[in-house]
Order: structure tokens, then sequence, then C-alpha cells
């Protein structure tokens, strides 16, 4: 992908936190639909029902000292502290920036490859190795995981032979700053 205008978005997107806001989504979701439930309840028989009013009188039993309050006070706190902190940190980043060819063309422009695409360039360059039989590949901003299997009993000399194969793909591409890359061998029974 690349970019020419200078007032486009940058390329280079972070990951949405799709999964933590599901999450959130649900869970008050279903407050409020118990909630709603309850109170239907409320106005149609005109007394609240039962599990409601034991878990209220319950609940008004307890004194501000009492353990099950400060668990229960520690709890939401813990829980709202790690949803707090869910949403401000920045999620990865799901591209890797490119180095713009020496000669190339000349202005303001922006190439990013996708860390899925330089996973799958990895595997392909791993598995052109000799002696790879099965190749997996995953990829991060700053890291590329290659996991190898392999008949060969020679696993050290592949795994670096495989390092060091997609390590110079990636470099010959321009991905900007090199991912480190760390392969890992299995090797399997003949």
């Amino acid at each position: 992908m690349s970019r020419t205008n200078a007032r486009s978005r940058k390329l280079r997107h972070r990951s949405s936190r799709t999964v933590a806001s599901a999450l959130v989504a649900v869970v008050l979701l279903a407050l409020g639909t118990l909630t709603a439930l309850v109170a239907i309840a409320r106005l149609v028989n005109g007394t609240w029902p039962t599990q409601v009013s034991d878990t209220a009188r319950s609940v008004a039993a307890l004194t501000w000292g009492s353990a099950a309050t400060i668990a229960a006070g520690a709890v939401i706190v813990l829980l709202g502290l790690a949803l707090l902190i869910a949403g401000l940190k920045r999620g990865a980043f799901k591209t890797a920036r490119l180095q713009i060819p020496a000669g190339g063309p000349v202005g303001e422009r922006d190439y990013v490859i996708s860390t899925r695409a330089m996973a799958r360039l990895a595997a392909a360059q791993a598995d052109t190795v000799d002696g790879v039989d099965k190749v997996a590949a995953s990829a991060s901003g700053r890291r590329v995981r290659v996991a190898v299997t392999t008949s060969s009993e020679q696993a050290d000399e592949i795994r670096e032979r495989v390092r060091a194969r997609v390590s110079d793909t990636l470099a010959s591409a321009g991905v900007s700053p090199a991912p480190r890359v760390v392969a890992t061998v299995r090797t399997r029974g003949i």
C-alpha cells in the first residue's frame, strides 16, 4: 500500500479494541435486560420478585466494614482499573513501514506492509529452505515468529538458515525498523 496525499490519514493503523468493547457491551446489555425484566415484573405484579427483595434485604443488612462489602468493592475497583487500562492502552500496529527504494519516486509517500502479508512472506521464504516440511508464521510490527517442522536431524542448522533467509528477505523488502526474526524448529520422526 502507499499514499501520496499528505493530508490523508497515516497508513499505520492500530488494532481496534473489539474484544474488550464487545465484553463490556454484553455485560451492560445483560444488566440492562435484567433491570428491565425486574422493573416490568414490579409494574405487572405490584411487588418486587422474591429474588430481588431477598437480595436487597441481605445487602441492606451489610455494614461498610463487613468482609463481603470490602471484597465486592475491591473486585469492582480492580475490574474498573482493568477496563480503564484496556481502554487507554494503545493497540499494536497492524502494518510495518517500508523504506522508499533509492532512486524511487520523489514526493511525500508512505509505504506499508500488513503484518499478515509479512507473515505470509516469511512463511513462503522459510518454506524454500531445504529440509523444511511444514511452516507456520506470525508477525507483529517488531517480531516475526516462524515455526518450522522438519524430519531432518539438523534442526539447529535449519533454524539458522530459516532465520537468515527470512531476515534477508524482510531487509531487502525494506521493512523498517527490521523486525526480529525468531525461528523454532520441531523435529518429527520419519
